[in-house]
């Protein structure tokens, strides 16, 4: 009986941690993915025009509600200039990964904009094209910056 139970449990924790295993593909696209938003943040906050065309698909879409809750839509083209100007002071402004989910060759990522003056929550869709992913939509939530 106790044999059962011990083999029992063995199958148990050995099937707990097959559900719980990222197969090295699924890995290696993740962290493919984080590169690409890695080049997004950069991109936006040191004014890197590079970056973003890296990061970007050349006809992305930039949508998102602006303070007043109007709609701000831009393709990727005439965003993208802004980082013509001088960058701000970077101080303050963290951007982290919130969730990734990849489904083939598609994937949403969720990030989360936190800087001194705006608090941003960002969903990236992007796709894998030619055997590389880029952002091809980003929809942009914007609001009074969370309290510190």
């Amino acid at each position: 009986m106790k044999k059962a139970m011990a083999s029992g449990l063995c199958l148990l924790i050995a099937g707990a941690a097959a559900i719980g295993a990222i197969p090295e593909k699924q890995k290696s696209e993740e962290a493919a993915i984080r590169q690409v938003v890695q080049l997004y943040f950069d991109g936006i906050i040191k004014y890197e025009e590079d970056a973003l065309r890296k990061a970007f698909h050349p006809r992305a879409n930039i949508i998102g509600t602006t303070g007043e809750g109007t709609v701000d839509w831009e393709p990727f083209q005439e965003w993208v200039l802004y980082t013509r100007k001088d960058a701000p002071d970077p101080a303050g402004r963290n951007n982290s990964i919130v969730s990734i989910d990849i489904t083939g060759n598609a994937a949403v990522v969720k990030t989360d904009l936190a800087w001194p003056h705006v608090h941003y929550v960002d969903y990236l869709s992007l796709l894998k094209i030619e055997g590389r992913w880029v952002i091809v939509n980003k929809t942009w939530n914007r609001e009074k910056p969370k309290a510190r």
